[in-house]
């Protein structure tokens, strides 16, 4: 079934995913649900970033991109682990990459200015938003833990995904934080609308997991898909107007696309 309003999702991945040696998801993959779910377009980065090396996944990102720029928008996933994670910077830019994505969880840091300035610095440069994955609250990882470089980077916009407790303070008090829906339940979408309104909150999903792709995943997951999200969203009161900011109108604006 297709989503019956415009939908761009802004989190979802290619590559060599953790977890699984083998599961590895393809842009084919990706457009295939576009296409069968009715998804205008996708940002997507590569996991292979974390699993095999920033560069490798870079230089899939890049083919993506370049293979389907009318669906597939690339985010430059840096490790700032690898010493050599800048030397990719023009690889990403002559893609035309949509902005920077960070995952302190998967490639082992804390969130705190030394590990992080480089690459806030470099996201503000090439005027790049960033997507960084927010451990649960409390933890070394923690939206709260970004509250100082987002003091220092007032011009570089963050979407804090998931949608945390801990994320909503940020995103009130600062106007260039954000929030995605990322693997949170409807409810807690409804709350996030309560307390931020609907143009704080960025639609995502982490496709291409539980979605169906025309072939069997190397790690079965329950099954998802965007019409089944949506119906949850629209279960839960939220309205249609708000529901077209937070698919598709936000995404638009925070990564100038012209779908």
């Amino acid at each position: 079934m297709k989503v019956d309003l415009p939908l761009i999702d802004i989190h979802t991945h290619i590559g060599r995913l953790p977890g699984v040696v083998g599961e590895i998801f393809t842009p084919d993959d990706l457009c295939y649900i576009c296409e069968q779910e009715g998804a205008r377009f996708m940002l997507a980065s590569s996991a292979s970033a974390t699993t095999v090396s920033q560069h490798a996944g870079v230089l899939e990102t890049a083919a993506m991109a370049r293979a389907h720029p009318d669906r597939l928008g690339g985010m430059f996933w840096i490790n700032p682990h690898d010493p050599a994670w800048r030397e990719d910077i023009p690889l990403a830019v002559g893609a035309g990459f949509y902005g920077v994505k960070i995952h302190p969880v998967l490639d082992h840091y804390a969130v705190d200015r030394a590990a992080l300035d480089d690459v806030f610095a470099c996201a503000q440069e090439n005027a790049w938003p960033i997507l960084t994955h927010t451990d649960v609250d409390g933890t070394p990882m923690s939206a709260a833990c970004y509250e100082p470089l987002i003091q220092a980077y007032p011009d570089v916009t963050l979407i804090l995904a998931h949608l945390r407790l801990g994320a909503i303070p940020l995103a009130r008090r600062y106007e260039n934080v954000y929030v995605d829906t990322t693997y949170m339940e409807a409810v807690v979408v409804e709350v996030g609308v309560a307390a931020l309104g609907s143009e704080k909150i960025l639609f995502g999903s982490d496709a291409a997991e539980g979605f169906a792709v025309g072939r069997t995943p190397g790690r079965p997951r329950p099954p998802r898909s965007y019409a089944s999200l949506l119906a949850a969203l629209r279960e839960r009161g939220i309205s249609e107007t708000a529901l077209e900011s937070i698919l598709y109108q936000n995404a638009r604006r925070i990564f100038h696309l012209n779908v």
